[in-house]
């Protein structure tokens, strides 16, 4: 069974909102300044927020709490290489049952900073609740319930992208968290898709071929007829895809 989320609002009265998702190391940031940087060109107000900066409440007292659990569970955890920016990867009851919390509060946040975005055209976010979700989630009755909940409260993209990557060259280039837990968090990923239809999941692939993936959804979206009318005044029906144009 799957569950859509809720709209707070009708499509066209607040901004086009556009996600990425996915593992440390997927390319997210690649891509999301390739985007805004073709939306901008375009003459569209474009917000890029990152959710763990812009909407995570307390994100550097969970960071804290986060690195006292490494120093007092698993010292062989802590004297690694890899320098985590909040210790997502760090599985004890107590942080799953506080991080569940959080992510309630999160969302709340969340629509606040929407409903006051009404003045740029497009909100582009780096990661969103499903990598929240993705943290703590599992195939249990109760984890499955927790997200469906989180989910109907969170506003729904009108593109929400994962980029697949595999964790092996995904940890070569950013070996920011152990491999074991990118490897369980990419299958957690692909796992929501359950949850999430209208996930896009992008195939690990060159720079170039996953532009170009994103780029057809852009083409395909209602969001592309905005961009024409931006540039010329000209109706979509009467323009080849700008997307296409950019390429």
């Amino acid at each position: 069974m799957t569950l859509d989320h809720r709209e707070t609002e009708a499509p066209c009265t607040r901004p086009f909102l556009i996600t990425f998702s996915g593992i440390d190391g997927a390319g997210k940031t690649t891509q999301i300044e390739r985007v805004t940087s073709y939306l901008k060109n375009r003459g569209l107000r474009v917000l890029r927020l990152s959710f763990w900066d812009h909407v995570a409440v307390w994100s550097q007292m969970r960071t804290g709490v986060g690195d006292c659990a490494v120093e007092a569970g698993d010292a062989q955890i802590s004297e690694r290489s890899f320098t985590p920016k909040n210790n997502k990867h760090i599985r004890k009851w107590y942080l799953t049952a506080a991080r569940s919390g959080f992510y309630v509060l999160d969302v709340a946040r969340l629509r606040r900073i929407l409903s006051r975005a009404k003045g740029f055209d497009v909100v582009i976010f780096d990661r969103y609740v499903y990598d929240q979700i993705a943290n703590i989630y599992s195939q249990s009755f109760a984890a499955r319930a927790y997200a469906r909940i989180l989910l109907y409260e969170t506003p729904a993209p009108d593109l929400a992208f994962i980029l697949d990557a595999s964790p092996d060259a995904a940890f070569a280039r950013k070996p920011e968290y152990p491999l074991e837990f990118m490897h369980r968090n990419r299958q957690r990923f692909l796992q929501l898709r359950e949850l999430v239809p209208q996930f896009i999941v992008v195939p690990d692939a060159a720079v170039e071929e996953v532009w170009s993936e994103i780029s057809f959804h852009l083409d395909q979206s209602r969001l592309a007829q905005r961009i024409l009318k931006e540039e010329t005044g000209v109706s979509a029906a009467r323009r080849s895809s700008p997307v296409a144009e950019f390429l």
